[in-house]
């Protein structure tokens, strides 16, 4: 009898054991993310082992490689709080791979602030880069297609690089059934365009328009 009762006093034990310990975890995990005056602290999400307040101290400091990264990352992280920094950059940056990289996190936010901005970009920047990147960020906000759709038209008939064409061409047809008035642009682009590449993305963007 008494062979057979040892086992589950055991396990009994080691159940009570776990428990404590569980409690005990509990305990220092709560008290890890409280401030010093006893009040919880919110825990800032993680992008690439980063909270969204380490990337904007690397947009400030860091090199280009490393500006170009934290641009990046606040752009997936979808940091509102870092759109008035990520404008700067995207106008002032010395390095316009880094201003492009800020213009794209812009467009994933869907920063409504930014949208003048990224007009302006789309419209006089002297970097191709940066315009193109401005028509696909302007292509992420379908929401306030009636200010962006003329904009982008403007891009596709006049611009004179035919990357920035076809950007605004994929914009258009990202925003979908929202950008109908951009057909007729759209057609004559398809048919007459010079360059082979935004005859193609003109002839796409029209069939996404026009799918149910």
């Amino acid at each position: 009898m008494m062979r057979n009762s040892k086992p589950v006093f055991i396990r009994g034990r080691n159940k009570s054991s776990a428990i404590f310990l569980a409690s005990i975890l509990a305990l220092l995990v709560g008290l890890a993310t409280r401030a010093a005056d006893g009040r919880a602290q919110d825990v800032e999400p993680c992008y690439r082992d980063r909270t969204a307040s380490q990337w904007m101290e690397a947009l400030r400091t860091a090199d280009a490689a490393g500006r170009s990264e934290a641009a990046y990352c606040l752009g997936q992280m979808k940091a509102e709080a870092a759109v008035p920094l990520l404008q700067t950059v995207a106008q002032k940056d010395p390095d316009h791979f880094v201003r492009a990289e800020a213009v794209y996190a812009l467009g994933n936010i869907s920063a409504r602030s930014a949208l003048p901005l990224l007009a302006q970009l789309l419209k006089q920047d002297a970097i191709t880069g940066v315009r193109g990147a401005a028509a696909t960020a302007l292509g992420n906000m379908a929401a306030d297609s009636g200010a962006i759709i003329p904009v982008l038209i403007a891009a596709l008939q006049g611009d004179k690089s035919e990357y920035v064409r076809g950007c605004a061409a994929l914009a258009l047809g990202r925003i979908g059934a929202g950008a109908r008035d951009a057909l007729p642009s759209l057609r004559e682009s398809a048919a007459n365009d010079r360059s082979p590449v935004v005859r193609r993305r003109a002839d796409e963007a029209i069939q996404r328009i026009e799918s149910p």
